[in-house]
């Protein structure tokens, strides 16, 4: 609870300081808008990556499945791939 009144008084600190200059008002908003904007380009990565990883393992798993012979209507539903997809790869 300590600690939390202490960050909370810097807190007030800093906005005091910042809000009596305005081109260090500006300075600051600027950053704060680089820091948001690069948080939200590394959490969009990181979920561009996860889901480029999921269609990755869904492909190889068809490919697995067609090589078993299994009827590519099946292996599109158990996979998410779209028909033509799974028709595509089992006639790499």
């Amino acid at each position: 609870m300590m600690d939390m009144d202490v960050d909370i008084k810097k807190a007030e600190e800093k906005i005091k300081y910042l809000s009596s200059d305005p081109e260090t008002l500006a300075l600051y908003k600027a950053r704060e808008r680089s820091l948001h904007e690069r948080a939200n380009m590394i959490s969009s990565a990181k979920e561009e990556g996860r889901e480029e990883g999921a269609n990755e393992k869904a492909i190889e798993s068809a490919i697995n499945f067609l090589r078993l012979g299994i009827n590519e209507e099946i292996v599109a539903k158990g996979t998410g791939l779209t028909i033509e997809k799974v028709i595509d790869l089992k006639n790499r």
